[in-house]
């Protein structure tokens, strides 16, 4: 089966760029800068993020549902919302065992484990919360996502650093590739915000420091470059194979051609210096697409 059989349907997104496509398309196109000082992280070598804004998460989730989840979970429920509106799709009435949902997180929020490692480190173990392993294992953010939306099918999520939400997408393509699934709810979430994240990330010597204009500080093709800025967010595309969207009139926003992955075998953060690993993805990608880029002869 033909990788551009499988299709997107519908789109998702919660950043802090804003909760809607139109807002976050708005914002890449105006090259609006989204970092700025961040209060939860007041003392620390880097005080400055991009954090989520324009989210209210009890008014989305009920009160007591956002004080259950951690950040990740709140906001992967609300982009595949989204993307399931988007796509014309109805939770309530579409067969849920044949909806999967692949999702891509690093490491889910370590705000919930640095306070019940304090709270053990200061012998109160009575105070560690009975909700600090379902709220911070990397899994229940696609649990979460299937439980809101009665998802039965294949669910789990993929940890690849920052290609976890690309590896997300493969997995998905091939689930549904394989009719293992009708429809995969695919992407990814995380929230990077964290004191602990902008104190490990620090001591790596791998955040920008640009605290007097956290405005500058990401600048991924500058020379000048000094690091990257803490972010967070979501964003959840609703997959489906391209007869069963026609099937139900759905308009189709993009295809997924192909699909590559590999890996530098190289360094825990850096890149190989010859960039192999990127090409051979790049080559794997293109080959199972069936593509062939502009320039490129037959």
């Amino acid at each position: 089966m033909a990788a551009a059989d499988v299709v997107v349907t519908g789109l998702g997104l919660l950043t802090p760029a804003g909760a809607t496509v139109e807002a976050n398309w708005s914002a890449l196109c105006a090259g609006e800068s989204l970092a700025a000082a961040d209060p939860h992280l007041d003392g620390l070598p880097v005080d400055f993020s991009c954090r989520v804004r324009d989210f209210d998460a009890e008014a989305e989730l009920g009160r007591a549902r956002a004080r259950r989840l951690d950040p990740p979970a709140r906001f992967a429920i609300a982009a595949a919302r989204r993307a399931v509106a988007h796509a014309g799709l109805d939770h309530r009435s579409w067969e849920g065992d044949r909806v999967g949902v692949v999702l891509g997180v690093g490491s889910n929020s370590l705000d919930t484990y640095g306070a019940a490692f304090g709270h053990l480190g200061a012998a109160e173990p009575e105070r560690v919360s009975p909700l600090a392993l379902p709220r911070s294992v990397p899994n229940m953010v696609a649990a979460e996502v299937a439980m809101d939306l009665g998802a039965g099918g294949p669910n789990f999520t993929t940890a690849s650093a920052c290609a976890s939400g690309t590896t997300a997408l493969g997995i998905a393509r091939d689930l549904l590739r394989s009719h293992a699934c009708d429809i995969v709810l695919a992407g990814g979430s995380e929230s990077g915000c964290s004191p602990m994240s902008a104190t490990c990330f620090a001591r790596m010597r791998a955040l920008s420091r640009r605290r007097q204009c956290p405005r500058l500080a990401s600048r991924p093709f500058d020379a000048e470059r000094d690091g990257f800025v803490l972010g967070e967010g979501a964003a959840v595309f609703a997959l489906e194979r391209r007869s069963t969207a026609q099937a139900r009139r759905a308009p189709v926003l993009a295809m997924l051609r192909g699909y590559g992955a590999s890996c530098d075998a190289h360094h825990p953060v850096s890149p190989h210096p010859g960039g192999d690993g990127i090409a051979r993805a790049l080559r794997a990608a293109i080959d199972d697409g069936d593509c062939v880029p502009a320039g490129v002869g037959q």
